[in-house]
Order: C-alpha cells, then sequence, then structure tokens
C-alpha cells in the first residue's frame, strides 16, 4: 500500500508538532499547502509563529503545526 503526503504528515502530526524545515525529513517541502488540504478535509490543527535561527545567523518566523484532533 502506497502511502501519500498528506497521510504521512498527518501520521507525524500525530505524535510530535513539525515547522516547515522539520516536514523536509518527511517529504513535504511544501507544508502550508499540506495543512491547508488536512483543514478542508476536516482535521483540526494549530499553528503557531516561531523564530528560528537561519543560515545566516539571523532569525526568520516559521508556523509551527500541531494536530489537536482527527477528523472522523
Amino acid at each position: 500500500m502506497r502511502i501519500n503526503k498528506q497521510d504521512a504528515i498527518l501520521e507525524v502530526l500525530a505524535y510530535r508538532s513539525l515547522n516547515t524545515f522539520e516536514a523536509r525529513e518527511f517529504g513535504d517541502t511544501c507544508l502550508h499547502s499540506t495543512i491547508s488540504t488536512l483543514r478542508a478535509l476536516g482535521h483540526v490543527i494549530y499553528d503557531e509563529w516561531e523564530q528560528i535561527r537561519n543560515r545566516f545567523g539571523g532569525f526568520t518566523r516559521v508556523k509551527r503545526y500541531k494536530l489537536i484532533k482527527r477528523a472522523h
């Protein structure tokens, strides 16, 4: 059985939160789009802004996403 990107990210969100850079290790290079799709399917996902250090030594704002409730 082949798993799609949305299902893979949903499974990760079941046990941890993710930001866009962390999602890359799970094969997602456009996390905000995946989150939008999951929300449209009825999943409740919380997000908040956070600052992370970028490769130039400064800070970048990204959103961290956390699954609150799966759709039934």
